[in-house]
């Protein structure tokens, strides 16, 4: 591990704002600025009329992928040696040390556990879940990697099933119904697009009319919910 990845990972590059005069040392005042100064007593006339080069300092960030690197080029090893080696390498006294350490807690899982032969961490809501990303084994004490499991998509539940272009089996406030339509008369009054009834003929297109309705028996509800529908609108 590198000796100064404490740096690398919690220290940016000095920051030079585009408005700064001169880049080389500090922020040089405007008149307005000097003129506050001088109404609160202080003497600008006498110095140099720049600010303080504290401005310049660097500042935290969280540039965490030098220890996410050297995370993953640990995976295979034992995590007390990977866990000394970082310790040995940082100064825990720091803020900067402690800031660190507390990354690592977020990356690696060291309270996976094993149920039916699965890696597993507990989370508040989620329970008990197979754990993703480095983790250490809970048997080996190993530093190891679980890629993300895709959760299954959920199906949205059945609601209507096609069969032809005239019939259709849907389900009603959870019961079946076989919905059989005819073609509707150019003059007879069907739903529009906005729910109003009009004409057929007006709509350009063909419209269907319910013909029949009918409650499903046990027989074609099991054809409809298993998917297999041959037969089904005999």
């Amino acid at each position: 591990m590198r000796s100064d990845m404490h740096k690398v990972i919690v220290e940016r590059p000095r920051l030079l704002r585009a408005r700064w005069e001169n880049k080389k040392t500090a922020l040089r005042l405007t008149e307005q600025q000097s003129a506050q100064a001088m109404d609160a007593a202080e003497d600008y006339d006498s110095g140099p009329r720049r600010a303080s080069s504290r401005r310049h300092e660097k500042w935290l960030n969280e540039n965490l992928a030098p220890l996410r690197r050297y995370l993953m080029r640990q995976v295979g090893r034992p995590w007390d040696k990977v866990y000394g080696e970082i310790r040995q390498t940082i100064d825990t006294r720091s803020a900067i040390g402690l800031h660190v350490l507390q990354h690592l807690e977020d990356y690696v899982a060291t309270d996976a556990f094993l149920k039916d032969g699965v890696a597993c961490e507990w989370r508040w809501r989620g329970g008990a879940v197979p754990v993703s990303g480095l983790y250490v084994h809970p048997k080996t004490g190993l530093l190891r990697f679980a890629k993300r499991r895709k959760t299954p998509r959920e199906q949205p539940p059945l609601e209507t099933v096609r069969v032809s272009g005239t019939l259709q089996y849907q389900k009603i406030d959870g019961l079946w119904f076989r919905m059989e339509y005819r073609p509707a008369a150019p003059d007879e009054l069907v739903p529009g697009y906005h729910g109003k009834l009009v004409r057929a003929s007006e709509l350009g297109c063909r419209a269907l009319v319910l013909a029949r309705k009918q409650q499903c028996d046990r027989k074609t509800i099991r054809r409809i919910e298993s998917g297999d529908m041959s037969g089904a609108h005999a």
